[in-house]
């Protein structure tokens, strides 16, 4: 299970297990949200995503179910944020792979609960999920993907960036723990997945976009801030501070 708190580049994390030293990472603040359609994440104590974090915002997000748009979406301590949510598509229903409510993966995360809901496009359609606030300078942005049905070819945009995939359907939450694949093709190959990440966003806005011609949607997101370049500078200074600091201790 990945730590709440994470590094951002593979640098640092080289640097930080190379010195074996008290960790200096930046503290990645998180905020997931996710369709409940049967598969509710629960407050503190349930755990879910490829960043794995608690305080999930579980809402249906549908004109006419708790309320289109969302604001004030909390993070993964649980603080309110300004962070707003709202959705347009074809249909305005949602769906899911499983019409029963998903209890905890064999690992103890909440993945299965996760996948199984969807916002579903409809047939032909595509759906779009505006963030608005988002908080924070620097993010990545994961966006999960779901399907009742294998197979079904689609895409998945952010930022001007559109990855291609195809549905994993049932299969993603049939085992003991759900399956987490990701997808970073741009050339039309369709690779199964059921999820993307988009790294390097700035800005307040943002709009996550799914297409699946023959039906499924988003299943839920993540924005994971990312410390400034001159955080981990210091971290990195702080940790060889700590080293030099060591070895004149041991010759004294």
């Amino acid at each position: 299970m990945k730590n709440i708190t994470v590094l951002q580049t593979s640098s640092a994390l080289v640097f930080a297990a190379a010195l074996a030293l008290p960790s200096f990472t930046a503290s990645a603040q998180v905020i997931s949200w996710n369709f409940d359609g049967y598969g509710t994440i629960n407050g503190s104590g349930d755990y879910a995503g490829v960043v794995s974090a608690n305080y999930w915002n579980d809402t249906y997000l549908i004109d006419g179910n708790s309320g289109n748009p969302e604001s004030n979406l909390i993070d993964n301590t649980g603080t309110a944020t300004t962070l707003g949510a709202s959705f347009s598509d074809n249909s305005q229903y949602g769906w899911a792979i499983q019409f029963s409510g998903q209890s905890a993966d064999a690992n103890g995360l909440y993945n299965k609960a996760l996948l199984n809901g969807y916002l579903n496009n409809g047939n032909g359609g595509s759906t779009t999920i505006s963030l608005t606030g988002i908080p924070y300078s620097a993010y990545d942005i994961f966006v999960y993907f779901s399907s009742d049905t294998a197979n079904r070819t689609g895409t998945v945009s952010v930022g001007g960036t559109t990855y291609d995939f195809s549905a994993m359907g049932p299969a993603e939450i049939s085992g003991a723990n759900a399956s987490l694949v990701p997808t970073s093709d741009t050339t039309g190959a369709n690779p199964l997945a059921d999820y993307a990440e988009f790294t390097g966003l700035s800005g307040g806005t943002q709009a996550l976009t799914t297409t699946i011609p023959a039906y499924g949607g988003i299943a839920g997101f993540q924005i994971v801030s990312v410390p400034e370049p001159t955080t981990l500078a210091l971290a990195a200074m702080g940790g060889a501070s700590l080293v030099m600091l060591g070895r004149r201790s041991t010759r004294g």
